[in-house]
């Protein structure tokens, strides 16, 4: 049996080593006398009473029942990240990076796949953009910018009683900033010297009670220039944003309506394919993506809170290759009967169109202190175009029940379960329960135990693809998919979470194990179908367990002083050659900000993975940071470095950075 284990002890003692330095040397920093004179300062600043991803309302996070991680709007911002996802290095168990081409980046938690990582579900103001008619969460074109972020809640283990299905091992909520937050104006901008840059700008205002924010972003990246071989590579992207968020507040009712649209323009990679050549012409690929969302919330009684909710999201993506194509390659992949020394010029084409309806009811009702019930109906409808893919239209229709409760048995113990039920038009039916228990041993701590159960429903194009290239409009001989069965996972964890709020201290300690069946391979390629008869189906579906253990940290002294860490291992038992390479059997990160003055902090962020999809990976980065505060203006700039510890590639083979060290600067002025 093959089982990932962390040999290299050194490295291990390395990564200990950092942490517990960092943390002697802030501890030595910020004197225990000093955090003690300003003890009531440490709640005012960006805190987080309650949590809403578990049972989809606001509970205090010592209550929960399953695995939670929530990254503050102060460790954001500190952060200096520029991406969402990237947000994601800092929760255990994740790594992120890109995998085909720079825009199409891997957020895999527990690993099980890479090329198109679809087992979790991500969620932005609880509106879902995971893609089921193809199914990924495609991050680099969501309308979403990171400054806009409030907080990121991750739910880490399976979550389908409150969510459905595909929140398999994961559910990823990211929660924007309410307009009052970010009332008046922002500009900022990014830069390094590997021709990586970003712009940002938003307007918010106030009127009665409607508050309203106007965002926009625009990103560039020039991506990977050579391929693991020496060979060039054609990587890159620009990503484009717009979003407008309205909110209106009374006693009673709450009603928000979020509108987005976003473009993507990126460079992908050549078609290595003998007969096929490209005459001085680059692969590119456009995307645009839509959204609009309306939410309604409403107090019928102190007992009783009715919310409703309806979005639309529309996504349209076109891939196109200029190409010289000889007779020989369009005989056999064309059934044509063509001069086979013959050229023939063209556009290789793939296109995407998906669009989602989605509406949703709920009722939260709480007749005591000691019991809570949530109670959700939704209708979806998913509905995707492509000649490419399907040679047609396509659609897909989900209903959705569910209920949650908690009920406080005695004092220290709370029950927490739920029950989701689905009817999928397509592949039937599917419930998904989970329980759990915590047990408070204090106002501030408990231990936790919670079981769950989880299904990823098959997509459209795992049931009804009819794959084609389309050369100049004409479609090659199809590669059809057969269908295959819902991937199943069941999942049992404990955990232990405590929060220390006269030192600024919280952690939380988890083990889990999960069992996972009927897993299929991401994707099949085209050829490898037409060689087994034209089918896309994977020949064969993967049983394993996962056993880990999980930890993270968080500090917010007195002074100031930010400390985040957090560690993961996970032991993935299984013979499958193809699942060991997309675990990361052992990550661990820390991030530190620390004010040496009233203006100016040091900063620092490190994260060590363990044969991230088989390569080590570590990196490390430091930078000066400069704030000035001027009436209701403020001014913030920063200078920094980055480098990578490592000579290994990142997560694939041809994802190799030639200069592992780069400068970067970053401004921003809030007015």
């Amino acid at each position: 049996m093959l089982t990932r284990f962390v040999s290299e002890d050194n490295m291990i003692r390395y990564a200990t080593g950092a942490l517990l330095a960092t943390y002697a040397g802030l501890t030595s920093a910020d004197t225990i006398d000093n955090s003690l004179a300003s003890l009531e300062g440490l709640l005012l600043g960006d805190n987080i009473p309650a949590v809403v991803t578990p049972a989809r309302v606001e509970q205090p996070r010592v209550e929960v029942s399953s695995t939670l991680s929530v990254l503050s709007g102060e460790f954001i911002r500190r952060s200096n990240v520029q991406y969402v996802e990237d947000l994601l290095f800092y929760v255990p168990g994740f790594y992120v990076g890109p995998y085909w081409n720079s825009y199409r980046k891997v957020v895999a938690y527990h690993g099980t796949e890479k090329d198109r990582f679809r087992r979790i579900q991500v969620l932005v103001n609880g509106r879902s953009v995971y893609n089921s008619a193809y199914a990924r969460v495609d991050w680099a074109s969501l309308a979403l910018s990171i400054e806009d972020v409030a907080r990121v809640e991750v739910n880490r283990g399976p979550n389908a009683s409150s969510y459905g299905s595909n929140s398999f091992l994961a559910v990823i909520n990211i929660i924007t900033r309410s307009p009052i937050e970010t009332l008046g104006s922002d500009l900022a901008f990014a830069t390094d010297d590997q021709g990586n840059r970003r712009m940002y700008a938003q307007h918010s205002g106030l009127s009665g009670n409607w508050s309203y924010r106007v965002s926009a972003s625009r990103g560039t990246v020039d991506g990977y220039a050579r391929k693991g071989d020496g060979d060039p590579r054609n990587d890159g992207h620009v990503q484009t944003s717009g979003n407008m968020f309205f909110l209106y507040e009374d006693n009673k009712q709450k009603v928000d309506i979020d509108i987005g649209a976003a473009n993507l323009a990126a460079d992908v990679e050549f078609y290595e394919v003998p007969g096929v050549s490209y005459d001085n012409t680059r692969p590119v690929l456009d995307r645009d993506r839509e959204h609009i969302k309306v939410s309604w919330e409403v107090d019928q009684s102190a007992q009783h809170t009715l919310r409703a909710q309806y979005y639309y999201d529309r996504s349209e993506r076109i891939e196109d290759h200029d190409i010289d194509v000889y007779g020989m390659v369009l005989n056999q992949l064309f059934a044509q009967d063509l001069p086979a020394n013959e050229i023939y010029k063209g556009h290789l084409v793939s296109d995407l169109d998906e669009n989602r309806h989605d509406v949703e009811v709920q009722s939260i009702w709480t007749p005591t202190s000691d019991y809570r019930l949530v109670n959700t109906l939704s209708y979806r409808q998913d509905r995707v175009s492509s000649k490419t893919y399907f040679d047609g239209d396509y659609k897909e229709e989900l209903f959705r029940a569910s209920t949650n409760l908690s009920y406080r048995a005695f004092d220290p113990l709370i029950i927490n379960g739920g029950v989701m039920y689905e009817h999928s038009k397509l592949t039937g039916d599917y419930t998904s329960p989970q329980l759990g228990a915590t047990y408070k041993l204090t106002q501030q701590s408990s231990i936790r135990a919670n079981i769950s159960q989880a299904y990823r429903v098959p997509d459209l194009y795992d049931q009804k693809a009819k794959w084609s290239y389309v050369f100049n409009g004409i479609r090659s001989i199809p590669a059809y998919s057969t269908g295959i069965s819902a991937e199943k996972i069941t999942s049992y964890e404990v955990g232990f979470y405590h929060n220390i709020p006269t030192l600024g201290l919280s952690y939380d300690i988890s083990a889990y194990r999960e069992k996972l069946t009927n897993l299929s391979g991401s994707n099949k390629k085209y050829e490898d179908a037409i060689e087994d008869g034209g089918l896309l189906t994977p020949n064969e579906s993967y049983a394993f367990t996962i056993d880990g253990i999980e930890a993270e940290l968080d500090w917010r002294s007195a002074q100031g002083t930010l400390l985040r860490a957090t560690i993961a291992y996970q032991d993935t038992k299984t013979d499958e050659e193809d699942i060991i390479e997309t675990v990361a059997p052992f990550v661990t990160t820390l991030f530190a900000s620390i004010p040496v003055s009233d203006s100016i902090s040091i900063n620092s962020r490190y994260i060590y993975g363990k044969e991230v999809a088989s390569y080590d990976h570590e990196f490390l980065s430091l930078w000066l940071a400069y704030r000035m505060v001027q009436g209701s203006n403020t001014f913030t700039a920063g200078l920094g470095g980055n480098t990578r510890l490592d000579n290994n590639p990142y997560i694939r083979v041809n994802n190799v950075t030639e200069d592992k060290t780069s400068v970067f600067m970053f401004a921003n002025v809030s007015f």
